[in-house]
């Protein structure tokens, strides 16, 4: 089913840079959503990424016969769009009140916390829990938790997208999870003993 996936995506990409319309209509439908989602994360303006996400595809058009036919076509692109959303903060004038992109972003993991409030109290309080102990990740660990189980990428597009290496993409994750486990725990051990 993989392989089937990405020779359709590898025909679209081709189709797409010898100008098919219909096939940059698909790229766009499939990858745009998520692609605004991630630029809203970064820099929490959600105008300023969309203007960068629509200048991107426009661009993206402009230059599809000299593109490269990348291993992931995701990948390339969020990696992409991601270097477009540097630049435009370092260009734009009016973005300066927007938090320093280059060290200082700062990725929201968000759950969809409304469902879970119909469902029981409880859980929103668990909710509120995961929610404080994501917040004391650095923001580059968020990021790549982000990338790895909200984009569902691999690690060696995690890698290119945030210009390290496959090990510390792996690393980056892995220490992360294993914060949240250990702050899990000590939030469980706290609560247990407040209740003894």
């Amino acid at each position: 089913m993989q392989e089937s996936l990405s020779l359709t995506e590898t025909k679209t990409w081709r189709a797409f840079k010898s100008g098919d319309r219909k096939a940059f209509e698909i790229l766009l439908n499939q990858f745009y959503p998520s692609l605004y989602n991630y630029g809203q994360r970064l820099v929490k303006n959600s105008d300023f990424a969309q203007d960068c996400l629509q200048d991107f595809f426009i661009d993206l058009w402009n230059r599809r016969e000299n593109l490269e036919e990348p291993q992931s076509i995701k990948a390339y692109l969020v990696a992409s769009y991601r270097r477009r959303l540097f630049k435009e903060k370092e260009r734009s004038f009016w973005h300066k009140r927007v938090t320093d992109l280059e060290d200082e972003y700062d990725v929201e993991v968000q759950f969809n916390i409304e469902s879970y409030l119909i469902n029981n109290e409880t859980e929103h309080e668990t909710l509120l829990k995961l929610k404080h102990h994501l917040e004391s990740l650095s923001k580059r660990q968020r990021e790549a938790l982000y990338l790895r189980f909200y984009q569902e990428l691999e690690y060696d597009e995690i890698s290119q997208i945030m210009a390290i290496n496959h090990h510390s993409a792996i690393n980056l994750v892995y220490e992360s999870l294993k914060l949240l486990r250990k702050n899990w725990v000590v939030s469980l051990l706290f609560f247990l003993n407040t209740i003894l």
